[in-house]
């Protein structure tokens, strides 16, 4: 704002301050001193006033195109989510267990996590006076969301149904024909400056209006449902008592969060869709926005450290804060590696600590209590690998209180050192033709002093009299500097069983079954020193379906207490000592993308196969079965003050179009802890994301000097037809240390 304007008396010119607006300009000058009367003090005064008029008259175009670009933006993100919501209808044509199987698959663009109505049609609604029929009201039988999508068909839960409803064959599914009603809060600027979120959200209604598929309730329309709540931050909205008064007040299916962040050329429009009956996330989107006055927010001064903090906060780690506690924003710089080659992991600006609740992308800067960018460097370490591995492990195969890192590609073993801040291959073992490896784990289950090297593995050529596949697991031992097998062609899924309560490390197995991936219990193996003889079954509070679904959180012998589950619909919960539920987290960790195998035959499902009139066979009823992340369970947790600590990974998730197109966020992943203290748990911090989708984790001291490194391994899938059928994938291997 400038003042300017004389009045004359005299020699001297009074001035008589009179403001003169200005658009899109920034000038802290205020003019108030006198100044000599004549034509001069005019002339000076306007000659001001030409320059910051040619100035606005500059700035206004680039606000035009900054409008412009965050209304394409709207527009494209609009028709994403869209897409996302395509008009299908079909029937239930299979009930299994507590899969429904219904006649919908990839080729009808259904994707995993959609959600569809479940229905049944009812009678005819007839015109009392022309008899014409108008319709028909159907009963409304549940909810389903899609758990696995084949070609041709799809396996869905049951979320949610009407008390007495029943789901039989021949109802019918599919996503509502009519408008989807959108609950759509206030855009989040998040770190970038310039932008009128008010006009963007605007943008954003009006498109989604324009697609035909939504009806958007805006954002004062969405408070004025929620008045009487506590006050509201935009992190609060995935609150399940928030959603309820969603559905409930506003009547609405979905909520549409979105939050800017910042980008190389400008900024990202991020969107992610939640449905307002389940709390899951459905699909995201994210659109970048070129335009001038686009800026990062600068950093807030930090506070001093906690006295009383014990720990010194590592810079990759988001926490949960308290609720007084400011919102800081930091920025690492980005530098790729090749294997060998330590440097510090690229974190994108502002990403740090997410809130409880909100969803993935809602993150806000983390305060690094002073960290210089030397020290970042030294907590988080990436290297690529020559190998795109599956999982990790580690444990000291040689007995020298040092412990190396063991990794499995499809049909080899390798074992690293940590050597000047390197990952350095050491031995390698190729398994026999035909074999395919499945899972890794590491330990020492001999009681010899050193860490056997625990490989399951299947053959990939089923059996010729039964046609199935047979495990072919084996165990391995590091000698001399290289590995020897010690045992092989152990008809077990293996595993290494560890954690509170467990002394030494237990080996456990489980049979595979002919219809069913996991059969009869799962048993300890006993080493004789020549072989592993099975043992007893071992106790669960709870049933498990297999092997790899669950991680002690109390043992005693061979009897587990409490233990952490992963559900089907990929979240942790806990079961107590009596099988009760003790705690669900909230968070959706999506899929992994590995460690899968066909089991075939499989039982078949329908008298008349998969497609009518067509004979079943073992091919078309193979089905790919993928195994659990990993849980780690921690007594001395890696940060913070819980008793006890859960680790696992999570992996960003892309529905529909999305993925084939491009669209979204790239893929990335993160590990995250859940802290155990006075009994309860809740969620604690997370990593930042690492590029690509986490395969597994591992925690081991690498130097042997007490602290504790997080061993995260994820993989980018290369593009392009031939390395799709390939399965290409680069791998990563990002290394976090936590020091005390």
């Amino acid at each position: 704002m400038i003042f300017a304007r004389e009045a004359h008396s005299g020699d001297t010119a009074h001035i008589k301050l009179t403001p003169i607006v200005f658009v899109a300009m920034n000038i802290p000058t205020v003019i108030t001193r006198p100044v000599r009367a004549g034509a001069k003090g005019y002339r000076c005064a306007l000659a001001l006033a030409f320059v910051v008029s040619a100035i606005t008259v500059i700035s206004a175009p680039d606000a035009r195109a900054q409008e412009l670009a965050f209304s394409r933006a709207a527009e494209d993100a609009a028709a994403r989510l869209a897409e996302a919501f395509p008009l299908v209808q079909g029937s239930v044509v299979g009930l299994e267990g507590d899969r429904v199987l219904i006649d919908l698959g990839a080729k009808q663009k259904i994707h995993q996590g959609m959600e569809l109505q479940v229905y049944r049609e009812g009678d005819e609604v007839k015109h009392p006076v022309t008899g014409q029929v108008l319709g028909r009201r159907d009963k409304q039988l549940g909810l389903l969301k899609v758990v696995e999508v084949k070609e041709g068909f799809s396996e869905a839960v049951l979320v949610s149904r009407p008390e007495g409803s029943t789901i039989t064959v021949g109802d019918l599914v599919r996503v509502s024909p009519d408008r989807l009603s959108v609950a759509l809060p206030l855009i989040d600027a998040g770190e970038v400056k310039g932008a009128d979120v008010y006009s963007v959200t605007k943008d954003l209604a009006i498109s989604l209006a324009k697609t035909g598929r939504f009806m958007v309730i805006e954002d004062h329309l969405v408070r004025a449902a929620l008045m009487g709540e506590k006050p509201l931050r935009f992190e609060s909205f995935t609150d399940p008592a928030i959603l309820k008064t969603l559905a409930e007040k506003a009547r609405v299916q979905l909520l549409v969060l979105g939050k800017l962040s910042p980008a190389d050329r400008g900024a990202l429009l991020n969107l992610q869709v939640v449905s307002v009956f389940t709390g899951a996330p459905l699909t995201v989107a994210s659109v970048e926005v070129t335009g001038p006055q686009l800026r990062v927010m600068g950093a807030p001064s930090a506070p001093p450290a906690s006295v009383s903090s014990a720990i010194a906060r590592p810079s990759f780690v988001r926490v949960q804060p308290p609720p007084s506690e400011p919102s800081k924003t930091t920025e690492q710089p980005k530098s790729p590696l090749t294997e060998g080659a330590p440097s510090q992991k690229p974190v994108a600006a502002g990403e740090a600590q997410r809130k409880g609740g909100s969803p993935s992308f809602l993150i806000k800067g983390e305060d690094k209590s002073g960290q210089s960018a030397d020290q970042a460097s030294k907590d988080h370490l990436t290297f690529e690998l020559n190998e795109p591995l599956l999982e990790v492990a580690a444990g000291d195969l040689d007995a020298d209180r040092r412990s190396e890192i063991v990794g499995i590609t499809s049909s080899e073993v390798i074992v690293y050192r940590w050597q000047d801040r390197r990952l350095v291959p050491i031995a390698r073992f190729e398994s026999d033709p035909f074999v395919r490896h499945l899972h890794l784990d590491v330990g020492d289950v001999n009681g010899s002093g050193q860490a056997q090297v625990i490989v399951t593995a299947m053959s990939s050529v089923p059996e010729v009299l039964t046609l199935r596949n047979a495990l072919k697991s084996y165990v391995l031992e590091l000698r001399g500097g290289k590995l020897v097998r010690i045992a092989d062609g152990l008809a077990y899924f293996l595993r290494v069983l560890s954690g509170p309560g467990i002394d030494t490390p237990t080996l456990i197995g489980q049979r595979m079954g002919q219809y069913v991936p996991f059969q009869g219990p799962i048993v300890r193996l006993n080493w004789t020193g020549e072989q592993y003889l099975q043992g007893q079954p071992l106790s669960l509070p709870a049933p498990v379906k297999g092997l790899y679904d669950f991680a002690p959180l109390e043992a005693a012998g061979d009897q587990v207490l409490e233990m952490v589950v992963l559900s089907e619909q990929n979240r942790v919960v806990i079961y107590g000592r009596g099988g009760e539920t003790l705690w669900e987290a909230k968070d959706d960790l999506g899929e992994v993308d590995h460690l899968a195998f066909f089991q075939t035959p499989q039982a078949p499902r329908f008298n008349q196969g998969i497609r009518s009139g067509v004979p079943t066979n073992p091919e078309e009823l193979a089905d790919r079965i993928a195994l659990p992340r990993r849980l780690l369970i921690e007594a001395s947790p890696l940060w913070g003050d819980a008793k006890v600590e859960l680790l696992t990974l999570a992996n960003s998730a892309k529905y529909g179009l999305q993925v084939s197109l491009g669209g979204g966020p790239p893929d990335s992943g993160r590990i995250i802890a859940y802290g155990r203290q006075d009994g309860t748990f809740s969620r604690g911090w997370e990593t930042v994301p690492v590029e690509g989708k986490v395969r597994d984790v591992a925690v081991v001291d690498l130097n042997g000097a007490g602290r504790k490194d997080l061993l995260v391994l994820s993989a980018v899938k290369e593009k392009g037809f031939v390395a799709s059928l390939k399965d290409k994938a680069r791998g990563i291997i990002n290394v976090f240390s936590f020091i005390r």
